[in-house]
């Protein structure tokens, strides 16, 4: 009877415990993280949420046509504790950005920096140096 209610305990925090890992981040292995793409760029759109922030945005091409990117962030507690807040950019700011872009080359951004018109740079990364 002992091994049976001991059995009944272990298993399930043994599961739990080898579930953790399973449930890590995704990371970013669908990034290029060999190369940063630099964009200059009309915020569209700015959601302060969790898991991550997301600004969605328009840059030109080199003909002139306006091109729609989502530019992907860390999470806001992580971006809070590197000065960004929900007002940090608002639609129609004008902001450069630097990050890695898909490997498939979609019009998707890794954001790693911000820098807002007035140069002020704000990391999204602050593990990473650039």
């Amino acid at each position: 009877m002992k091994n049976w209610v001991f059995g009944w305990f272990v298993l399930p925090v043994a599961v739990v415990m080898l579930s953790v890992p399973v449930s890590a981040h995704h990371g970013a292995s669908a990034y290029d993280m060999t190369k940063f793409t630099t964009l200059k760029a009309t915020v569209t759109d700015f959601q302060f949420i969790n898991p991550h922030v997301q600004l969605a945005i328009e840059v030109k091409d080199d003909n002139g046509n306006i091109e729609k990117w989502i530019a992907e962030a860390n999470s806001p507690n992580v971006l809070s504790k590197n000065g960004w807040t929900k007002d940090t950019v608002k639609p129609g700011d004008q902001i450069t950005l630097i990050g890695n872009r898909t490997k498939k080359g979609t019009k998707v951004l890794l954001l790693q920096k911000v820098v807002l018109f007035d140069g002020h740079e704000l990391d999204s990364d602050p593990y990473h140096d650039y």
